[in-house]
């Protein structure tokens, strides 16, 4: 005779549940990717991440180090604007590390978070990315984002940590999806970067001539960064103070 089980007893979600941050990011991707304009801001945002890392770690001299970090590309080739806005983003995201070098080293040491796990490094990079489009976005901004992804990938890279951060394009696809890409869209596109940013700011890494012909070249172009980007870069500075001060707050909680 045949016994009768018990069902399994599943758990119904809840309505905090279908209104958690990752449903809403969910819905809102479905959303944007419906509209073919969002759609390919999206993927140019995620496109243009990749590129920068790729170009990051050759100039750190990690690209050729036999680590494994695989990118998962869009499976369309980069048109040619995406390409220049690529290359500029690049161009001056170099200046900003000459210009500010302490920021954009040994981030784990700013925020005081062990990178001991991909949500741990996640954590981060999207925490820190908030807080450095708190005050507002403009092009400089949204540059220093991928300024910071970048140092973030190679940090990890350097310290055998380059699994943790290997969808970093994804989580900037993700980023822009809940920040940028409104913005964007309003000001035509991706290529209002290039009216911004309108001449190619090349660096001595590049060109070593340039240095050996005058050492001042290179101070020349960080100050005409700084005077672009204003006194906004204090940002990254005060983005690590506001995420350990959030990071305190939260333990203050938890031990009441």
């Amino acid at each position: 005779m045949a016994t009768l089980q018990r069902p399994k007893i599943v758990k119904r979600l809840s309505w905090q549940d279908m209104s958690g941050p990752r449903i809403h990011l969910t819905r809102r991707i479905v959303q944007l990717q419906g509209n073919k304009v969002c759609a390919d801001i999206l993927e140019q945002a995620r496109q243009i991440c990749n590129d920068y890392i790729e170009a990051k770690l050759e100039r750190d001299g990690i690209k050729n180090r036999g680590l494994s970090f695989a990118f998962v590309n869009s499976t369309e080739k980069p048109g040619e604007t995406t390409s220049l806005v690529s290359t500029r983003i690049q161009e001056v995201g170099e200046l900003l590390e000459l210009s500010y070098p302490r920021l954009y080293k040994d981030i784990s040491s700013h925020v005081n978070v062990r990178f001991t796990s991909e949500n741990a490094v996640h954590e981060v990079f999207n925490d820190v990315s908030s807080e450095i489009l708190s005050d507002g976005l403009n092009w400089a901004r949204i540059i220093a984002l991928y300024t910071f992804a970048g140092a973030l990938v190679s940090e990890c890279c350097r310290d055998g940590r380059n699994r943790y951060v290997l969808d970093i394009g994804s989580w900037m696809y993700e980023f822009a999806a809940l920040y940028l890409v409104d913005w964007i869209k309003g000001k035509g596109g991706w290529d209002d970067l290039l009216r911004a940013f309108p001449y190619g700011i090349r660096t001595t890494s590049r060109y070593p001539l340039v240095l050996e012909v005058s050492r001042q070249w290179t101070s020349y172009l960080c100050a005409i960064v700084k005077t672009c980007f204003g006194t906004a870069f204090d940002f990254l500075s005060f983005s690590y103070k506001a995420y350990l001060r959030g990071m305190r707050n939260v333990s203050r909680k938890i031990s009441t």
